[in-house]
């Protein structure tokens, strides 16, 4: 039996761009968080730890941590930890892995040849990585069909399951059946990510970055804690959360300044807020009022969150009547189409006060429509967007 942590991912000194000043505080709480995962595997006591790639986000990170990474290793001695360099921090000259410091870690191994490594009844068989692309599937060579050992594939690229056409380092869906082994250890998805074989049983398994690095990796945050029992035997997969930081983009309509109040509500009921980067994008037709009320959120929010960010591109300005009716050249097909928005506008009780047309003019346009079923599914919602639409149309031609 074998029990060990697998991780990959870790994307230490990323830039963080979109968190603007508060960028080097974020990648301090990536540096954190490896650290408590690695006091987790210790405390789960696994007999090694995997690590499938990209350690680093880059070959020219600052050197520091370097320092920081070697003192979090080696406060995890005895426990061997196997690393794999990634397609972000490539073998080559240029190597982080080249420098001597990685010598005084008893129990580091860093991967650089694909050839089969024991450790005791386990075999791994490790891919590194030498360059930053390649169309070659860097599991290809591995073959554990006659090893009586546990035998673990540990590879960095694209598991080929119809996600990505042209991927970069393509890895065969089907390389555990193929080459025999009982687990493959992936890296370079950021969410957690488990493929069954060919036989329904998960062998395949990206764990994720242990630590979100942008929107939409809805599954990351964690690592995996794997235990197999035998050669051939069905691994035992799982997951842990370990991530701080959460990214959550949300998508709101407003067209009131209650619809304004009610988000400020959902924003302060936001448990942990210094660690949440917010992504809010807002839509709707409203008045000046709220929209000054939502322009003020980002200045609101700025200290509250550990980055907020409001796009109010789709929220737009109720149009003024007056404004776009002299807008509207006399007789053209637009000013009758105005006009019997207006007329459907006196349909609807909540809006019906923003038409000034008649009751009588109302009457008769209702009168020389041909088809007014389609007047049955219309929401003020609906007619607002048409008026909305009518007045951007205007104002361009004009």
């Amino acid at each position: 039996m074998v029990k060990f942590l697998h991780t990959a991912d870790w994307h230490l000194g990323i830039k963080y761009k979109q968190l603007g000043e508060n960028a080097q505080h974020a990648r301090n709480i990536r540096v954190k968080t490896i650290e408590n995962l690695m006091e987790k595997a210790i405390e789960l006591n696994v007999d090694f730890i995997l690590i499938s790639g990209d350690l680093f986000d880059s070959n020219q990170v600052d050197r520091k941590l370097l320092s920081a990474v070697t003192q979090i290793f080696s406060k995890t001695a005895p426990t061997p930890i196997y690393l794999l360099p990634g397609n972000h921090d490539p073998l080559g000259k240029d190597s982080l892995y080249n420098d001597p410091v990685w010598e005084k870690l008893d129990n580091l191994t860093i991967f650089t040849q694909p050839e089969p490594y024991n450790h005791g009844n386990v075999t791994i068989y490790p891919c590194p990585v030498t360059q930053k692309k390649s169309k070659e599937d860097p599991t290809e060579w591995i073959n554990a069909q006659e090893n009586p050992n546990i035998s673990i594939g540990l590879g960095h690229g694209n598991l080929q399951v119809g996600f990505i056409d042209d991927a970069n380092f393509p890895i065969h869906p089907d390389r555990t059946t193929i080459s025999g082994l009982d687990y493959l250890a992936l890296g370079e998805w950021h969410s957690l990510f488990q493929q069954p074989d060919s036989k329904g049983v998960i062998r395949t398994v990206y764990p994720g970055t242990p630590e979100t690095t942008k929107f939409g990796e809805n599954a990351s945050g964690q690592a995996v804690i794997v235990e197999i029992q035998s050669p051939d035997s069905p691994p035992q997969i799982t997951p842990i959360n370990v991530g701080t930081l959460s990214w959550l983009q949300k998508e709101k309509e407003i067209n009131t300044l209650a619809d304004a109040q009610y988000l400020v509500g959902e924003l302060n009921d936001i448990p942990e807020p210094e660690n949440n980067v917010i992504l809010l994008k807002v839509k709707g037709v409203t008045n000046q009022e709220t929209m000054n009320y939502v322009s003020q959120l980002a200045d609101d929010y700025h200290n509250k969150f550990m980055h907020f960010q409001v796009v109010m591109d789709e929220l737009y300005l109720k149009p003024n009547l007056l404004e776009l009716k002299a807008l509207i050249p006399e007789g053209a097909i637009v000013n009758q189409t105005f006009e019997a928005l207006m007329a459907i506008m006196k349909t609807q009780p909540e809006i019906q006060e923003y038409s000034d047309i008649t009751s009588e003019r109302t009457r008769e346009i209702f009168s020389q429509l041909q088809n007014q079923e389609v007047l049955e599914g219309l929401s003020p919602e609906i007619i607002n967007r048409a008026f909305l639409l009518m007045y951007q149309m205007i104002r361009e031609v004009s």
